[in-house]
């Protein structure tokens, strides 16, 4: 009995301790993201996209490619994109159609907004690479799965390579 206190305080500590240290890793990272997504602003390289009245401020995008098309994608279009998403480090978080190279078709609107106010800026043929704010990604929470696993910490800056493919529906 003894030995199970002992066990149990001591697993009390170590994950006492891991809290204290995770919370300035979290530090670290937000400060990193931020440090990033504040240089991207900086860089002559990277254009702010226009915003409209009330619309979302701070998506950066660098051309990769000019596209040929005349039409945009409306929030409630359906698009089919040639993408993967990395951090700020350029670490891979979603590989999109990268593996495989075959188009992923999804509606503009079930993306964070940062990214479907990005796609909403392109036209057919246009190849970007995307920087999205914490705050209009997944925000200072993160994004959890439905076991209540972080996938994707809290103020992390998104950074999307692009190809808009074609626009699937346009209503």
């Amino acid at each position: 009995m003894r030995n199970l206190f002992y066990l149990l305080t001591f697993s009390a500590l170590v994950a006492s301790f891991c809290a204290c240290n995770s919370s300035k890793t979290d530090e670290q990272w937000r400060d990193a993201n931020i440090s990033a997504y504040d240089a991207i602003t900086k860089n002559p390289n990277y254009k702010q996209i226009p915003t409209p009245a009330g619309g979302p401020a701070g998506v950066y995008y660098k051309m990769l490619q000019s596209g040929v098309g005349a039409e945009y994608p409306l929030q409630t279009s359906s698009v089919k994109v040639l993408y993967k998403g990395t951090f700020y480090d350029g670490s891979v978080f979603d590989n999109g159609s990268s593996l495989n190279g075959i188009p992923v078709e999804f509606s503009v609107a079930s993306t964070v907004r940062g990214f479907s106010f990005a796609l909403q800026n392109m036209v057919v043929g246009d190849h970007w690479e995307i920087w999205v704010p914490y705050y209009l990604g997944y925000g200072s929470v993160g994004q959890y799965d439905s076991y209540g696993q972080q996938l994707i910490k809290g103020y992390t800056t998104l950074v999307f390579d692009v190809e808009l493919v074609s626009i699937t529906r346009y209503p």
